[in-house]
């Protein structure tokens, strides 16, 4: 009789098993990033199977991003079965999961009145890019600009407070400047120096 031998490789086959990515703008739910982007592998027309491998992550606001970690010992085996795992080199990628903040834009109000000695004044203001989700939000917004003379001038958001259980962090919030603007009178006041 003669004698088959298959011996071990010198040089391993190189396979790379990478952790799937998610990302998300965020929205008050979870978002669940699991599990890989292939698990089977084709090596000189070979198929060959990775297992004993895990990876996932969970994350709701923005500071939960973070990388999706593979943990655990591959094993790989063949089309039939067999653990051939000595035979390969397998490098692990970790995925990630994102999750990115909603940009909200704030526009303070913009007014204008034709000249009557007072001051011109508007503390109110709009959102005009994006929405708080739910019941987050604003407490406060602080509104300030005048003007008294004929001309105009800034009406500027110059801070503002976020509800109780908006976290910052899932915000990116830019102001815009509106415009106070007083006017000639097109009647005008009439007096009379005796």
């Amino acid at each position: 009789k003669g004698t088959l031998t298959v011996t071990d490789r010198e040089e391993k086959y190189e396979i790379t098993v990478e952790a799937n990515s998610g990302e998300k703008t965020y929205d008050g739910t979870a978002l669940t990033v699991s599990g890989f982007k292939t698990l089977s592998f084709v090596v000189e027309g070979q198929t060959y199977t990775v297992s004993g491998l895990t990876a996932e992550k969970i994350g709701t606001n923005v500071s939960d991003s973070g990388e999706v970690v593979v943990t655990g010992t591959a094993v790989v085996t063949d089309a039939n079965g067999n653990d051939v795992t000595k035979q390969f080199d397998v490098t692990t990628v970790n995925g990630m999961l994102t999750i990115k903040p909603v940009a909200i834009e704030l526009t303070a109000n913009s007014a204008s009145k034709k000249y009557d000695g007072t001051e011109l004044k508007d503390g109110g203001y709009k959102i005009t890019n994006g929405a708080f989700v739910g019941e987050e939000g604003l407490a406060s917004v602080t509104v300030v600009g005048s003007q008294t003379l004929v001309g105009s001038s800034d009406n500027e958001i110059t801070g503002y407070e976020l509800k109780e259980g908006t976290l910052a962090e899932n915000y990116t919030i830019t102001t815009e400047k509106g415009t106070l603007t007083v006017t000639d009178r097109e009647e005008k006041y009439e007096i009379t120096v005796e």
